[in-house]
């Protein structure tokens, strides 16, 4: 049953395609008659357009198309008169700021007559196509006439551009540009105000005419050229070997600081300004002033300058070198913010490299040498001093140094120094740094003075030496290291000095007076021995330094109350004796120092010769009854 349905089905499919065939068979046929019948068609058309065509041809109104297209003939052929003329008033222009004017036209002309022989030639175009397409034969006198005109304003456009060729007038207006801008540079190391207005014309047009790198690579030469005449000095050419002593070069040194802050704050900033008024409005993008300015720098000579300050670096080390350092760095210092505003960009990178190499010479020479006073102070132990009582050099040297180092113009730069080199340690720097380390070389210096005290068998002289130095650092009071170190530690000194001048006035003057308690002898037996005495212990004791000369008033007068009242004590007993064994003699034969003539004496101990010769001496006895 199922099979049957499904015959019947296919038999009725059948059908319908037989049907759908015949259809598709008819409608061909149709189409193939149809086809032939607009092929016949078409061929009329095209013979009934071509003879309208060449009626509307003939019949065509000429003049409208003639008539537009001669404007703007005419308007480039009056624009190319134009250019002529302009071409003509460069040869006799004499005038920079005139000349500028007529390049800038003659430019202007010449683009003009580019877009008006465009505007010409599309209306010539146009009207050639409109006629051809109208009819007119290609041949005919006045469609060639019209494709000569083409073919002329065709010429006439490029004009503009054969004048930017070599020898073209535009070409040597902007090459006689670049040479007046030479000459002026060349000419002028010193540019006024017209030098600045006739270089600010020239660069203009030719950044207008796409020749600004010649204008700017000249403009760097004449400049680099100016440059490098202010920097003719010499020294900075010099090599320092390390064995050179700092105070070899030290007026190369302060030449150097002298000019090395003319040069950013004066000559460089001058420069800048100049690079940035000549070239105004120019070249923004790539930032001409900065590159010219730049370049100029980099080749005028101030590398050198920078190296030079490297080297001072690297000579032979001491303390006097760490005060040029600091110089050299304050110097740096002081022209940071100009530098780092001046000489920046790529231009300059090489600059920059070498101002971090200084800086960090500087630094390192400095550091180096203040961490290591306190060691340099202690080698100097085992040199001990000729003793005259007197404060060593050494001392007075160490002391004044690091008043020098303390100082309002010192310690600033020192600090900020210690700063830099413990931040690169990642470590934080604060004055009490600066304190301790002082603090260690004064240690060192104390520790020298025990060592060479100890060091001396005479006990006298070592107490006037040490009462000197203690009374030294008491001087001490009024400068920055006094003041760093505070009063407590003044005072100490005070005290020891104090302590050490007595000790001197009962060593020395002590043992003098015992003599006066020998009961052995005769009174006049004594007193010889005592003048005796007196007289070794003057002449051994008479060169001993104390320079303090309140100092040397206050234990000249404690030896007078030492010993004067003392001498005239004993010689007052001695007197009454004289007059009770024998009225008629003079004890004044028996004496060698009165009470008067022995205090003038002491008056002169701790003098220089020449002190002492104009002090009056008394040795007769009638200096006593004063």
């Amino acid at each position: 049953m199922a099979e049957t349905k499904s015959l019947d089905r296919l038999k009725t499919m059948r059908s319908l395609l037989k049907s759908e065939m015949q259809k598709s068979k008819t409608v061909s046929l149709v189409l193939e008659k149809t086809g032939s019948k607009l092929e016949e068609i078409n061929t009329k058309l095209l013979s009934l357009e071509a003879d309208v065509k060449v009626d509307k041809w003939r019949s065509s109104p000429f003049s409208d198309h003639i008539r537009y297209t001669l404007v703007p003939i005419s308007a480039a052929l009056r624009v190319y008169a134009s250019v002529q003329e302009l071409e003509r008033s460069l040869v006799s222009c004499n005038d920079v700021l005139g000349y500028v004017s007529d390049v800038k036209r003659l430019g202007e002309a010449l683009k003009l007559l580019s877009s008006s022989c465009v505007l010409a030639l599309n209306w010539l175009e146009e009207s050639i196509k409109c006629l051809s397409e109208n009819g007119m034969p290609e041949d005919h006198p006045f469609g060639l006439r019209l494709k000569t005109s083409t073919e002329l304003l065709r010429e006439l456009q490029m004009t503009e551009a054969r004048a930017y060729l070599r020898g073209g007038s535009l070409h040597t207006a902007l090459e006689n540009l670049e040479t007046e801008l030479e000459l002026i540079l060349h000419e002028n190391e010193v540019l006024s105000e017209s030098n600045l207005r006739d270089l600010q014309a020239i660069i203009k047009r030719l950044d207008a005419h796409t020749r600004l790198t010649n204008g700017v690579h000249v403009y760097i030469k004449n400049r680099t050229r100016v440059m490098q005449k202010q920097f003719e000095n010499d020294y900075y050419q010099r090599t320092i070997p390390e064995a050179d002593n700092v105070h070899d070069i030290e007026g190369h040194i302060d030449q150097w600081r002298v000019d090395m802050e003319i040069a950013v704050k004066e000559i460089y900033e001058f420069e800048n300004n100049l690079c940035y008024e000549v070239f105004e409005d120019v070249g923004e993008e790539d930032d001409v002033p900065l590159h010219c300015f730049g370049s100029i720098a980099s080749d005028s000579r101030m590398l050198q300058l920078l190296r030079f300050g490297s080297r001072i670096s690297k000579c032979k080390k001491g303390p006097p070198k760490l005060l040029k350092l600091l110089e050299c760095f304050s110097t740096m210092d002081s022209v940071r913010n100009e530098f780092n505003r001046l000489f920046r960009g790529d231009d300059c990178s090489e600059i920059r490299r070498e101002t971090r190499e200084l800086i960090s010479n500087l630094v390192k020479g400095v550091c180096e040498i203040f961490w290591e006073l306190p060691c340099q102070v202690e080698l100097q132990r085992p040199n001990c001093p000729l003793l005259d009582g007197g404060v060593p050099k050494l001392v007075n040297v160490v002391t004044e140094y690091c008043n020098k180092l303390l100082g309002d113009k010192n310690k600033p730069v020192l600090s900020k120094i210690l700063e830099i080199d413990l931040g690169w340690k990642n470590e934080k720097y604060q004055e009490e740094i600066l304190i301790g380390h002082m603090y260690n070389i004064l240690r060192e210096i104390a520790l020298n003075l025990d060592a060479w005290s100890s060091s001396n068998n005479e006990t006298a002289i070592s107490y006037i030496f040490m009462m000197n130095n203690h009374n030294h650092f008491c001087g001490l009071r009024e400068t920055h290291l006094g003041l760093m170190m505070g009063e407590s530690w003044l005072n100490a000194h005070e005290q020891y000095r104090d302590y050490y001048a007595a000790l001197y006035v009962k060593e020395s003057w002590g043992k003098l007076l015992s003599l006066l308690n020998n009961k052995a002898q005769t009174m006049k037996r004594t007193l010889q021995a005592f003048a005796k005495g007196f007289d070794e212990m003057y002449r051994k004791q008479s060169n001993w330094v104390v320079e303090d000369e309140k100092l040397r008033w206050k234990i000249r007068e404690a030896m007078i109350r030492t010993v004067v009242p003392r001498y005239k004590s004993y010689l007052q007993s001695y007197i009454m004796l004289l007059v009770e064994d024998d009225y008629h003699k003079s004890p004044g034969k028996d004496l060698n120092y009165t009470p008067k003539g022995l205090e003038m004496k002491l008056k002169t101990m701790f003098k220089s010769k020449e002190e002492r010769e104009k002090i009056y001496k008394y040795s007769d006895f009638d200096g006593y009854r004063d």
